[in-house]
Protein backbone atom coordinates (compact mmCIF):
# COMPACT_ATOMS: atom_id res chain seq x y z
CA UNK A 1 0.00 0.00 0.00
CA UNK A 2 1.52 3.28 -1.06
CA UNK A 3 1.53 6.26 1.28
CA UNK A 4 -0.10 9.27 -0.32
CA UNK A 5 0.53 12.76 0.89
CA UNK A 6 -2.54 14.90 1.06
CA UNK A 7 -1.86 18.56 0.59
CA UNK A 8 -4.58 20.86 1.73
CA UNK A 9 -5.57 23.11 -1.13
CA UNK A 10 -7.66 26.18 -0.54
CA UNK A 11 -10.61 26.66 -2.81
CA UNK A 12 -11.23 29.93 -4.56
CA UNK A 13 -13.95 30.87 -2.05
CA UNK A 14 -11.64 30.18 0.90
CA UNK A 15 -8.88 32.29 -0.64
CA UNK A 16 -11.32 35.15 -1.21
CA UNK A 17 -12.59 34.90 2.37
CA UNK A 18 -9.07 34.92 3.82
CA UNK A 19 -8.07 37.88 1.66
CA UNK A 20 -11.17 39.80 2.76
CA UNK A 21 -10.48 38.96 6.40
CA UNK A 22 -6.89 40.20 6.14
CA UNK A 23 -8.02 43.42 4.45
CA UNK A 24 -10.65 43.98 7.16
CA UNK A 25 -8.04 43.50 9.89
CA UNK A 26 -5.71 45.96 8.16
CA UNK A 27 -8.55 48.49 7.94
CA UNK A 28 -9.43 48.15 11.63
CA UNK A 29 -5.77 48.45 12.61
CA UNK A 30 -5.32 51.57 10.45
CA UNK A 31 -8.43 53.30 11.81
CA UNK A 32 -7.50 52.46 15.40
CA UNK A 33 -3.98 53.79 14.93
CA UNK A 34 -5.21 56.97 13.26
CA UNK A 35 -7.80 57.73 15.96
CA UNK A 36 -5.44 56.99 18.84
CA UNK A 37 -2.74 59.33 17.51
CA UNK A 38 -5.01 62.35 17.06
CA UNK A 39 -6.28 64.82 19.60
CA UNK A 40 -9.95 65.51 20.18
CA UNK A 41 -12.16 65.59 17.09
CA UNK A 42 -14.75 68.35 17.50
CA UNK A 43 -18.03 67.42 15.83
CA UNK A 44 -19.92 70.53 16.81
CA UNK A 45 -20.34 73.37 19.27
CA UNK A 46 -23.29 74.89 21.07
CA UNK A 47 -23.54 78.10 23.06
CA UNK A 48 -25.36 77.86 26.38
CA UNK A 49 -27.63 80.53 27.83
CA UNK A 50 -24.87 81.57 30.22
CA UNK A 51 -22.50 82.29 27.32
CA UNK A 52 -20.29 79.20 27.64
CA UNK A 53 -19.63 76.96 24.67
CA UNK A 54 -20.19 73.21 24.87
CA UNK A 55 -18.31 70.90 22.53
CA UNK A 56 -19.46 67.63 21.03
CA UNK A 57 -16.25 65.74 20.45
CA UNK A 58 -14.66 62.34 20.00
CA UNK A 59 -11.24 61.11 21.00
CA UNK A 60 -8.88 61.84 23.84
CA UNK A 61 -8.81 64.95 26.03
CA UNK A 62 -12.39 66.04 25.30
CA UNK A 63 -12.83 67.09 28.92
CA UNK A 64 -10.06 69.70 28.63
CA UNK A 65 -11.68 71.71 25.83
CA UNK A 66 -12.77 75.25 26.73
Amino acid sequence: MAYRRHHRRFTSDQKAFLFGLVMFCVLILSVTTALSSTGPIVLGTEKNTNGLVEYLCLGRACETLY
